[in-house]
């Protein structure tokens, strides 16, 4: 990863990861993140669509910061039974996202994963040449 790709992923506050189905149908949403050990981490849904195409298939597509920003390819994966990962990342979202976890998004997350309706993601980059 370039050290203008990482520092972009470091000063973001949202990224916008396309999904793909079997067939290669696209789709993108904005999600929260965390950089870490040289991967980026998120939480959803273990229902949702982009979690069932990760499960499925695992090939990303991440913008930075916007739906334009600087973007790589990466391959996703779900993470169980990481209570250390899924410890720093709420210690990470508190102060990043400092609103919205106090208020009840951090609770929502940690009882998520807690009973596994909510999965950990890890997105490890591919290198590619220049986007």
């Amino acid at each position: 990863m370039s050290p203008a790709l990482a520092e972009a992923i470091r000063l973001a506050s949202y990224m916008y990861v396309t999904t793909y189905s079997a067939s290669g149908k696209a789709g993108t949403v904005p999600t929260w993140l965390w950089p870490h050990g040289g991967h980026v981490y998120f939480t959803t849904q273990r229902a949702s669509l982009k979690a069932r195409r990760i499960r499925d298939n695992g090939r990303v597509t991440v913008h930075v910061g916007t739906k334009d920003g600087p973007a790589f390819e990466g391959r996703a994966e779900w993470v169980d039974d990481r209570p250390d990962l899924e410890s720093a990342l709420l210690a990470t979202y508190r102060r990043k996202y400092w609103i919205l976890v106090p208020l009840g998004m951090g609770r929502y997350i940690r009882k998520g994963l807690a009973a596994k309706t909510s999965v950990l993601i890890r997105i490890t980059p591919i290198e590619t040449g220049p986007r």
